[in-house]
């Protein structure tokens, strides 16, 4: 994993509990998303750590339009990532996590008040995005043309993706 140096220091990020691996490193993809150009990873504050992979494709928060004015902040752009990635791999029950969304969110100096109006909404409308996810990644997750070789094979093979490419 590589480390992006920054001239500040951030609390949420580390190796500890409640806490990022790094400032996710993220090129812009398509319009309106964004693909992860290393692993990012999330501690818990149980001490648990969810991985998010390289070459992930993200829209850093779902957010409906009507509000994106209340809940479009920076706050909820590093928890969206790992949400979005929580989600699509199904390693979590959807109420896991929604809950380690809320958590992400207040750790990252959300405003506890937004952090419980976002997982309430996500809590309502969420179940439709988890239920396409069914089955896991698919190819669309990924940002296949920054791989290497190596890195293809591998992905097909640890998601079940098969050999078929486009």
């Amino acid at each position: 994993m590589t480390a992006i140096a920054t001239p500040w220091h951030l609390p949420y990020v580390g190796n500890g509990p409640g806490q990022f691996s790094v400032v996710p490193p993220l090129l812009p993809y398509k319009v309106g998303e964004w693909a992860l150009l290393d692993d990012l990873i999330y501690t818990d504050k149980a001490g648990k750590q969810h991985v998010c992979p390289q070459h992930f494709i993200t829209d850093l928060a779902s957010i409906p339009w009507l509000a994106e004015p209340i809940f479009n902040t920076v706050d909820s752009r590093i928890p969206g990532v790992m949400h979005d990635w929580l989600y699509c791999s199904q390693a979590l029950p959807r109420a896991e996590c929604d809950a380690l969304l809320k958590e992400m969110l207040l750790v990252t100096g959300c405003d506890p008040v937004r952090a419980n109006l976002i997982y309430a909404g996500v809590r309502v409308g969420g179940w439709k995005r988890y239920a396409a996810c069914t089955g896991g990644p698919k190819r669309e997750d990924f940002a296949w043309e920054y791989m290497t070789p190596q890195e293809v094979l591998l992905y097909e093979s640890a998601y079940k993706l098969g050999g078929v490419h486009g």
